[in-house]
């Protein structure tokens, strides 16, 4: 059986942080693990971005007057609150406008009609890590994968499905080094113990469905490129 236990301690020496146990539990999981996902922290940023810029908007009139009749003759006395008020409304417009999410062709992010950027898992060819999270490429573009914050096991699936027919960089091993294989059966023991540790109720009630994650993280007979 799949245990979570392996995932702690591969993503800890993957990523030389087990951090984020708040941010773990503050997570809202999916019923099935390969359902489609939008993430937002609306509900974080929203009110706590309201009341900060409301709360700056009121008290930056305060140093401005100061410093335009002499009082203060310190312009960082100005800057500084004036940054601090622009970060709150970042705050603010990121609640509102943020969002990521994945789907069974793709891991994407968006900030409102501004920005957006995708990687298609058909289309990966590195798997990095940062601190506390996994990064996607394709080509220059690059996706964060924030485990800690959201529910990611489709990411999860849907990497272990392209492992069982292409090989792709992970991490600084290359496809030709000759550990890859070692490295792509860690990747994979990992990648289905945290499918496994985020959804354990579900497995355990769906016996075919632990197999079918089982069966993802053995490796492939042969590989098709």
């Amino acid at each position: 059986m799949v245990e979570s236990n392996h995932l702690g301690h591969g993503a800890a020496f993957a990523t030389g942080a087990a951090g984020g146990p708040v941010q773990r539990r503050l997570r809202k999981m999916s019923t099935h693990p390969e359902d489609p996902r939008v993430f937002s922290q609306a509900k974080i940023w929203v009110p706590l971005g309201l009341l900060l810029s409301l709360l700056m908007t009121l008290i930056m009139p305060i140093p401005i007057s100061e410093y335009l009749d002499g009082t203060s003759d310190d312009i960082f006395s100005i800057i500084l609150p004036g940054l601090f008020t622009l970060f709150c409304y970042l705050l603010l417009l990121m609640g509102l406008f943020r969002r990521f999410g994945v789907n069974r062709e793709k891991a994407w992010t968006r900030f409102g009609k501004l920005f957006y950027r995708q990687v298609r898992f058909e289309d990966i060819d590195r798997f990095g890590v940062g601190m506390q999270r996994y990064k996607l490429y394709a080509g220059d573009t690059m996706i964060n994968i924030d485990y800690n914050r959201f529910d990611y096991s489709l990411v999860f699936i849907r990497l272990l499905e392209e492992l069982q027919y292409r090989r792709f960089r992970l991490q600084k091993v290359g496809v030709d080094d000759p550990e890859w294989e070692d490295t792509a059966q860690a990747h994979r023991n990992m990648l289905a113990a945290d499918v496994y540790a985020n959804h354990r109720a579900f497995y355990d009630a769906h016996p075919e469905e632990l197999d079918r994650l089982q069966a993802l993280a053995q490796p492939p007979q042969t590989y098709v490129n």
